[in-house]
C-alpha cells in the first residue's frame, strides 16, 4: 500500500501531476486512483477544488478502500487491513516542496525519520476498540471491602480517583476519598490518616515512595495492602503493583507526540517542555518525547522547563511566556501534564503571544480537548482517567481473590493520539473528557463476574 503526506498546495498539485486515473470528490477530500495501485491506495490533496457545493476544508482524512463514511463534519474510513494517514500543513504557507514532495533544506536524514513519525501517528490516530485486559477473574470479589485513596490535588487525578470509587461500588465495595495538599508533607499526612481508617486496600498515585516510607512500614505492621499507579518505583515495603500507568506507559505517551511533532515539523520543530520533576513520572514522558522527536528529527531542538506543583495555575502561565520572550525560535510548548495549561491561553493572548506556538501534550483536560476542537491547540495522548480508576480495582479484586496479577501487571491501557483533525470523533463522556473506550464499565463487570 503506497501512502503520501502532501504538506501544502504546491505539493498536491505538483504530486498529481504525475498521476492519471480517476478521480472521485468525497466532501472533504480527494480519493485518487493511479496507475499500478490498488484501490486502497490513497493520495488525499485538501486543496484541490470540490464539486458541488462543498466547500473546501483544510484537514485531514482516513481512506480504506475508496469508501468513506460521514460523522460531524469528518470523513473518516477505518479498517484494520488497509488504512492511510494524511498529514496536513494547510493550503496557505507551510515549506515549499518539489514535485516529490520534499521540504526545502530537507536532509536526508530527517526525511527519513518523519516519514517513519508519519508512519507512527497514522496509527496512533485510531480510536481504541477495548481495554486492553482481556484475563477473567476466576470468580466475583467479596464486597465486604473499605478502600481508602489517596486523592491528588490535579484534575485528572481527581477524575482517575472517581473512578475508583466508581469502579469500588460497582463490586459493592465502599470507597473514601481523601484529600491531598500541595505541601511536600502533605501525602505523608493522608496517608497515615488513611491507615487510621484501617481499611483493606490504600490507593495512591504519583508520589514517589521514598516520601513515604514511614507509612508504607506501617501499612506493612498493619498488614494492609497498598496499590500505587503513576510512579517510577518498583514494587516495595507492602506495595502489591506499581505497573499501572507506569514508566513504559507514559513513555509510550511521549514517544506518539514526539513522533507527531516530527512528522509535523519537516525537521524545523524548536520545542520547550513544560513538567513537574517533583512527580518522577512526568520525567518519563519529557525525556520519551525529547528522544523520540530528536531520533525522528536530529535537527529538531527541546528546551525542558520544570515547575512546582505549587505553580499550576499560578506561575506557570508566566513561566510559558517568559521561556517563549527568551527565544522567539521555540515553535511548539508540550506539557506533560494537561493541568500545566491552566491559565497559559491567556498569558499568551495578553504577552501578543497568542498562536505563537503549537501546543500539546499528555493527559489532556475538558479545555484541551475543547481547545483541539477550536483549532487552538494541536496534539494530546488519551489518557484514559476513568479507565485507571477502574484498572486500580481490577488488580486489588485480583489481589483479594487470590489470582495472578500477572495479566494485569503487563497489560498497558488504551489510547490514542487526539488531534484536531480527529477530536470530533474520538471518545469523549458527557463532561468532555477523554474515556478511550466507552464500554469499560461494562467490560469490567464482565471481567468480573458480575453477569
Amino acid at each position: 500500500m503506497k501512502t503520501f503526506f502532501p504538506l501544502n498546495s504546491n505539493n498536491c498539485r505538483g504530486l498529481l501531476s504525475g498521476w492519471t486515473g480517476w478521480v472521485t470528490g468525497l466532501r472533504l477530500g480527494r480519493t485518487l486512483k493511479a496507475e499500478g495501485t490498488s484501490r486502497g491506495d490513497v493520495l488525499w490533496c485538501p486543496c484541490l477544488p470540490l464539486r458541488g457545493s462543498a466547500r473546501q476544508k483544510e484537514t485531514s482524512a482516513l481512506s480504506v478502500r475508496g469508501e468513506a463514511v460521514t460523522r460531524g463534519r469528518m470523513r473518516l474510513a477505518v479498517a484494520a487491513s488497509t488504512v492511510a494517514f494524511a498529514v496536513v500543513a494547510g493550503c496557505s504557507g507551510g515549506s515549499a516542496a518539489g514535485a516529490k514532495g520534499r521540504p526545502a533544506g530537507a536532509s536526508d536524514d530527517v526525511l527519513g525519520g518523519t516519514r517513519a513519525a508519519q508512519d507512527e501517528v497514522s496509527k496512533a490516530l485510531q480510536n481504541p476498540t477495548g481495554i486492553l485486559i482481556d484475563a477473567p477473574l476466576s470468580r466475583r470479589p467479596s464486597s465486604d471491602k473499605l478502600i481508602a485513596i489517596l486523592d491528588t490535588p490535579t484534575g485528572t487525578g481527581h477524575l482517575k480517583n472517581l473512578g475508583v470509587v466508581d469502579a469500588a461500588r460497582a463490586l459493592g465495595w465502599r470507597a473514601q476519598l481523601l484529600t491531598v495538599g500541595r505541601g511536600a508533607e502533605d501525602t505523608a499526612t493522608v496517608m497515615d490518616q488513611a491507615l487510621d481508617l484501617h481499611p483493606d486496600a490504600v490507593v495512591f498515585g504519583a508520589t514517589p515512595v521514598a516520601l513515604l516510607g514511614q507509612q508504607l512500614a506501617r501499612a506493612q505492621t498493619l498488614k494492609i495492602p497498598v496499590l500505587a499507579d503513576s510512579i517510577t518505583d518498583p514494587v516495595q515495603n507492602g506495595i502489591i503493583s506499581t505497573s499501572l500507568d507506569n514508566p513504559t506507559q507514559v513513555a509510550e505517551y511521549g514517544r506518539l507526540v514526539g513522533s507527531y511533532v516530527a512528522a509535523k515539523s519537516d525537521g524545523k520543530a524548536h520545542a520547550a517542555i513544560f513538567t513537574i520533576s517533583a512527580y518522577p513520572v512526568l520525567t518519563v514522558f519529557a525525556n520519551s518525547f525529547k528522544q523520540a522527536l530528536t531520533a525522528a528529527c536530529p535537527t529538531c531542538k527541546v528546551l525542558v522547563v520544570n515547575q512546582q506543583i505549587s505553580d499550576l495555575g499560578k506561575n506557570t502561565p508566566q513561566s510559558v511566556v517568559d521561556t517563549l520572550q527568551r527565544d522567539p525560535n521555540i515553535n511548539w510548548a508540550i506539557f506533560s501534564l494537561g493541568d500545566l495549561t491552566i491559565g497559559v491561553p491567556e498569558a499568551l493572548r495578553a504577552a501578543g503571544l497568542q498562536g505563537k506556538v503549537k501546543i500539546g501534550g499528555e493527559t489532556p483536560t475538558q479545555a484541551n480537548l475543547q481547545a483541539l476542537r477550536a483549532g487552538t491547540e494541536e496534539v494530546w495522548t488519551g489518557f484514559t482517567a476513568a479507565i485507571l480508576g477502574w484498572r486500580d480495582v481490577d488488580m486489588l479484586a485480583r489481589y483479594f481473590n487470590g489470582e495472578s496479577l500477572d495479566a494485569a501487571n503487563r497489560t498497558l491501557l488504551p489510547t490514542q493520539l487526539i488531534t484536531r483533525e480527529n477530536v470530533s470523533i474520538a471518545p469523549l463522556d458527557s463532561t468532555g473528557y477523554y474515556v478511550g473506550f466507552p464500554g469499560y464499565a461494562d467490560a469490567f463487570k464482565k471481567l468480573w463476574q458480575l453477569g
